[in-house]
C-alpha cells in the first residue's frame, strides 16, 4: 500500500512537473531569440552608384541582411543581362554606446554604364541581445588581381549567425560573385569584369559570431539549377519548418566573373530567403547553379 501511494504520488508529481517544464520549454524557445526585419531603398534613377542601409530599431542588433537590385538588368529570360552588380553586403555594428547597428549594402552599374532606371533595396535581419555576440572582419592589401577570397573565422566556441562582403574600388568592373556562411566562418569572393581593371581594389569579408543558440544549424540550401537559362531565381527554407532563417548568404556556382548575384533578400517571417543571379552584359553559354547560404536556429 505504501509503495502504491509513493507510485502515485511520483506519478503525479512527473504529471505535475511535465506540465510546467513544456511551457516552459517552448516558450524559451519561442523567446530565445527575439527576431525582425527592416528594410530601406534608395530612389529609382540611373545614377551609376547607389548605396543604403537598413537599420535595426533601438535595442537590437543586426546579425544578417541582404539586399536586392531593382532593375539593373535588360531584357527578358532566356535573354535577361546584368547591368548593375553588388559592390557591398555588410553588417555594421552600432558605433558608440546607444548606437543603432545596421546592414550596409551598394551597387554600381557596370564598366559599360547603364541608361536604366534602377534602385537598391537593403535588408537587415535583427535580433535583441544575445550572448557573447560579436562582429569580425578580415581583408588582404589592395591589389589588381583578377579575383579575391577573404575568409574570417569567429573566436573559438561560437557560430556565424550572418556575414557579408564589401569592395572598395573597381568602379562597377569589380562584383561580389560569392557570400558563403558556414558553420564558425564566413567567405567572400569577387572577381574583375571579363575587361579585367587597372586599378587597385580590395576584398574585406565579415563576419557575426555569438555563442551557438539553440538548433544552430547552416545549410546549402540552393537547390542545383544544372542550365544554361540567363537568371535564376530561387526560394529557400530550412528543412525543419519550424526552425527560423538569421542569416542568408548566396553565390554564383563557382562562374567566376560569368553570372552576377543580384538579390539576395530573408523573408520577414523568417521563415526563408529568396536569391536571385543573372548571366553578365555578355552572356555564358554553360550550365551554371545558384547556390544559397542559411543559418537557421530554433
Amino acid at each position: 500500500m505504501l509503495m502504491s501511494r509513493i507510485a502515485g504520488c511520483t506519478a503525479v508529481t512527473l504529471l505535475f512537473l511535465a506540465h510546467l517544464t513544456a511551457p516552459a520549454a517552448a516558450s524559451a524557445r519561442s523567446a530565445a531569440i527575439d527576431v525582425v526585419r527592416v528594410s530601406a531603398h534608395t530612389g529609382k534613377n540611373s545614377a551609376s552608384e547607389k548605396r543604403q542601409q537598413a537599420t535595426c530599431p533601438h535595442g537590437k542588433r543586426v546579425v544578417g541582411g541582404g539586399a536586392a537590385i531593382e532593375g539593373g538588368s535588360s531584357g527578358q529570360a532566356p535573354d535577361a543581362r546584368a547591368h548593375v552588380v553588388l559592390t557591398r553586403l555588410q553588417p555594421v555594428p552600432a558605433r558608440h554606446h546607444g548606437g543603432r547597428s545596421s546592414f550596409e549594402a551598394a551597387a554600381h552599374e557596370d564598366g559599360d554604364g547603364f541608361p536604366g532606371a534602377w534602385r537598391l533595396r537593403v535588408y537587415a535581419v535583427c535580433t535583441g541581445p544575445l550572448p557573447g555576440l560579436t562582429y569580425r572582419q578580415a581583408a588582404a592589401p589592395p591589389a589588381s588581381a583578377i579575383t579575391a577570397a577573404e575568409m574570417v573565422s569567429c573566436p573559438a566556441g561560437k557560430v556565424v549567425l550572418g556575414g557579408g562582403g564589401r569592395i572598395d574600388g573597381g568602379g562597377g568592373q569589380v562584383a561580389l560573385t560569392e557570400h558563403g556562411l558556414q558553420t564558425d566562418n564566413a567567405f567572400a569572393t569577387a572577381y574583375e569584369d571579363e575587361n579585367g581593371f587597372a586599378g587597385r581594389w580590395k576584398l574585406t569579408a565579415y563576419a557575426v559570431c555569438a555563442d551557438p543558440p539553440p538548433g544552430h544549424d547552416v545549410q546549402i540550401a540552393g537547390r542545383p539549377q544544372m542550365s544554361s537559362a540567363s537568371s535564376k531565381t530561387a526560394v529557400v527554407a530550412c528543412q525543419d519548418p519550424a526552425q527560423r532563417v538569421l542569416g542568408a548568404g548566396i553565390g554564383n556556382g563557382g562562374k567566376e566573373n560569368q553570372v552576377l548575384p543580384t538579390a539576395l533578400v530573408p523573408h520577414a517571417d523568417q521563415k526563408g530567403a529568396t536569391g536571385t543571379a543573372t548571366e553578365d552584359r555578355t552572356g555564358f553559354a554553360g550550365a551554371w547553379d545558384l547556390d544559397m547560404f542559411l543559418v537557421c536556429v530554433d
